[in-house]
């Protein structure tokens, strides 16, 4: 076991190095050559009549209307583009009749229903042209078709949108309902949410070098929308390759708006949760091949590097913790009571804050859960060294919890 703990850091070290060295020898794989810088003197944006809300959907008709009305009570207008969910696919029932468009026109909003099912940015860029969202509003917020905001969502990003910002970040919080009050996968999500949001997404935020944003509930200048969405992202997640590129090509800060809380659907079982985590680490690897990170001494480079060592050593760690409780055995169990207190300390915190006691109970599964996590980072990696770009960002979402309209 000894072994492992030094191997792993340095392979994950050396495929890094790897990454950067890909970016730096296939710059045409991912960067446009005729690029625009937009103006970073943006506009106040004061009422929430001003911002659009466009929700990409696909197959939710069992969310969609709980997502359309919530929207609408932000008093914006919603938007509503159905990515082809009545084209039938390889396995689907020959009478399958979707909804998802009736229901979303019931619930209050404008559809554009596409006949072919694109994936989520072909299908935003197609609402966004046809409705003219760039002519007629200065914002958009984009949301995922099983996202509930709360009504101050939009009055909340508002609040940040200073001359200087082109997107604001809301905070994700996971729709636990009690009927899933024992789901091992949703009290995962709901306290890896809070861990992240209540340390790296704040620093990040604060230092202007966010490297994440939300894809399901974040709100856009369409300044900035009018450079990234019409580009075709290169990345199987799409928001990974916008916040890079507005990074990269400075097209305005970002910013993380904590009192715009939005509720979202997780994974409910281990292949979905594994599968979307994968997703995700896979597409933000992806960003760092394809981006160079590291390439220059930017401030956003830097910090991003400071993440990288941050994953190394979160990673490695798993090792060193399996070593440590299996070779030394004489001091294992204080050893492991110790690692259970610090991740029961801190559970027992994210449980008071977020008002969810029954977390708590969740201390062994989430510890567990973590050491997978740390293997979904290999996997991820090594996914984007073998594939470091896609042709269509097209993925099946997790199975949706319908909700009663």
């Amino acid at each position: 076991m000894l072994w492992i703990t030094f191997v792993i850091p340095f392979v994950l070290v050396a495929a890094a190095g790897c990454a950067w060295i890909y970016g730096r020898c296939n710059p045409d794989k991912v960067l446009a050559s005729d690029i625009k810088v937009a103006s970073k003197n943006f506009r106040i944006i004061e009422h929430s009549h001003d911002v659009a809300i466009l929700i990409a959907c696909y197959r939710g008709e069992g969310t969609i209307g709980n997502t359309v009305k919530a929207a609408l009570q932000t008093g914006c207008d919603v938007y509503v583009v159905d990515d082809g969910s009545k084209q039938l696919k390889p396995g689907d029932p020959r009478h399958r009749l979707d909804m998802t468009s009736e229901v979303a026109h019931a619930a209050g909003a404008q559809v554009v229903e596409l006949t072919e099912n694109v994936g989520k940015p072909a299908a935003l860029l197609e609402a966004y042209r046809q409705l003219d969202l760039s002519g007629r509003y200065p914002a958009v917020a984009i949301l995922d078709d099983d996202v509930t905001i709360e009504a101050n969502f939009v009055v909340e990003s508002l609040k940040l949108f200073t001359p200087e910002v082109a997107i604001v970040v809301g905070k994700n919080l996971t729709w636990w309902p009690e009927e899933k009050r024992k789901n091992v996968w949703l009290a995962n999500r709901a306290f890896s949410y809070w861990n992240y949001q209540l340390i790296i997404r704040r620093l990040q935020s604060f230092f202007g070098v966010m490297n994440c944003i939300s894809g399901s509930n974040s709100v856009y200048r369409t300044e900035l929308l009018d450079e990234v969405l019409t580009q075709k992202p290169p990345y199987i997640v799409d928001d990974t390759y916008w916040v890079l590129e507005a990074q990269r090509r400075k097209l305005g800060e970002i910013v993380y708006a904590p009192d715009a809380r939005a509720h979202l659907q997780d994974p409910t079982t281990f292949k979905e949760w594994y599968k979307q985590n994968l997703r995700w680490l896979w597409g933000t690897f992806q960003g760092i091949i394809g981006h160079r990170v590291g390439r220059s001494w930017s401030r956003f480079d830097f910090a991003y590097l400071l993440l990288i060592l941050q994953w190394v050593l979160y990673v490695a760690t798993a090792p060193i913790s399996i070593y440590l409780a299996v070779t030394v055995y004489f001091h294992a169990p204080m050893y492991l009571l110790l690692f259970a207190a610090g991740f029961a300390v801190w559970v027992t915190a994210a449980a008071i804050q977020l008002r969810r006691p029954r977390l708590v109970l969740f201390i062994p599964a989430i510890i567990v859960t973590d050491l997978i996590y740390r293997v979904i980072f290999v996997h991820a990696l090594v996914k984007a060294l073998r594939q470091p770009t896609v042709d269509n960002c097209v993925w099946d979402s997790p199975t949706r919890i319908a909700i009663s309209n």
